[in-house]
């Protein structure tokens, strides 16, 4: 059974998923390394890339670059640090709750809660990549 839950670690470099729906864009991954769990356990990685991800309670976009899809962890991974950097956020740790608020305005972007000892976020949904629109400039010269 896949957990649809995203659990923050201030410990990982890469964001961690075993859905490979959850990209926006992959490729295959052809290096060596795996990740290594707690108990010196390796796991291959099969994808690397990104993702644009949307909370359900409200309209915010994340965006997850450094993503690794790892088909046999079974759990979803947010690296804390990748996660503030990419998406201009900070987190609050409060004993029974944490919030990821936007630099600036302190808007709450999303809450997770304490399960099993563990912060943990609701499902994130994949979200299609913000489009970004150009517009073009024409000078006349007199």
């Amino acid at each position: 059974m896949i957990d649809p839950l995203w659990y923050p670690d201030s410990g990982a470099s890469h964001h961690i998923t075993n859905d490979p729906s959850t990209f926006s864009s992959k490729s295959s991954y052809t290096g060596n390394e795996q990740i290594t769990l707690g108990n010196g356990t390796g796991l291959p990685i099969h994808n690397s890339g990104s993702a644009f991800l949307s909370s359900s309670a409200n309209s915010s976009f994340f965006l997850l670059r450094n993503l690794l899809h790892v088909p046999t962890i079974t759990k979803n991974l947010l690296s804390v640090s990748q996660f503030v950097k990419d998406n201009n956020v900070f987190f609050e740790f409060y004993p029974n709750f944490c919030n990821v608020k936007r630099q600036g305005t302190l808007e709450i972007l999303l809450q997770g809660k304490i399960k099993d000892g563990i912060y943990v976020f609701p499902p994130l949904k994949p979200a299609p990549a913000p489009q970004i629109h150009h517009s073009t400039a024409v000078l006349f010269q007199l």
